[in-house]
């Protein structure tokens, strides 16, 4: 079982953790009045934690034939011997639904017939290295 956490852009991280900080100024605001509205602090304390799990737990594991991604609740496996191609990709509109990354520059994985991943792992050559000795009639683009 190989491990891979995501590589974290600075930009993004940045960001996310500045709007953490602002939600929880704005829940602290919320809870230091008087009168405190539930269901908006609630809906701040989610949205919070939700970005921490994701700023946290995003990362790829290679076990047995699959591959394993999460990003906070996002979580899936890919079988590796329906991975058809490993296109790398750097930019902001990613051209995929799912992007559990927490980078602008990583790699489009396509398996079956039309479905795809976006993903960015630290060690990429070790990444796809391990990938191709479980399938290796991966195109690495």
């Amino acid at each position: 079982m190989n491990r891979f956490l995501s590589t974290k852009n600075t930009y993004t991280v940045a960001i996310l953790w500045s709007l953490v900080l602002f939600l929880l100024i704005l829940l602290c605001y919320g809870i230091t009045k008087e009168h405190v509205e539930l269901v908006p602090a609630i809906i701040l304390f989610l949205a919070t934690g939700f970005i921490i799990w994701v700023l946290l737990d995003t990362r790829y594991v290679i076990k047995n034939n699959l591959l394993l991604y999460r990003s906070g609740p996002i979580r899936g496996n890919i079988d590796i011997t329906k991975i058809k191609k490993i296109k790398s990709f750097s930019g902001l509109n990613v051209p995929v639904i799912l992007k559990p990354a927490l980078d602008i520059k990583g790699f489009i994985v396509t398996y079956n017939a039309f479905d795809d991943v976006f993903i960015s792992p630290s060690k990429s050559e070790l990444f796809i290295a391990e990938l191709k000795k479980i399938n290796p009639n991966i195109e690495v683009l």
